[in-house]
């Protein structure tokens, strides 16, 4: 039972990554005839924190929500299919557990740096923010 959970953890967190980079890490220095004209443009500083900024991006909204869906499922299963095993129920509830301090802290640690940022009022740092409210996107035109 274990290895058919293993085998589809490691098929959908190596499948999507292939789906979802539809748009690319870095957003310049392109020179196919598909690309925008911001692609097009010459890689600076500034790009290294866009990517760093897609990057984070698709790890937060895309792989970790789909993960801990997987994960709820997989302890969920646990949990049913326990048979009134208490080592089993008390496996699949600290499972339930973990993914719940683990998404506290993912998510909790974005909400406190966001509030943060907009205590103080995010000044510009060289890197064309948009602003205190928007500190989390950057323009590099």
């Amino acid at each position: 039972m274990k290895k058919i959970f293993l085998i589809i953890f490691l098929i959908t967190l190596f499948s999507l990554p292939l789906v979802s980079l539809s748009a690319g890490l870095v957003p310049c220095g392109r020179t196919d005839s598909g690309a925008t004209a911001e692609e097009r443009q010459p890689c600076t500083f500034c790009h290294l924190f866009v990517m760093i900024d897609r990057v984070l991006d698709f790890l937060l909204f895309k792989i970790v929500p789909v993960l801990a869906a997987l994960m709820i499922a997989i302890g969920g299963f646990m949990y049913i299919f326990a048979f009134g095993k208490p080592e089993m129920i008390s496996q699949a509830k600290r499972l339930f557990t973990a993914i719940a301090i683990g998404l506290l802290i993912i998510y909790g640690a974005w909400v406190l740096i966001n509030t943060f940022f907009a205590m103080i009022g995010l000044s510009d740092f060289g890197l064309k923010l948009t602003g205190p409210d928007k500190w989390f996107i950057i323009n590099c035109q």
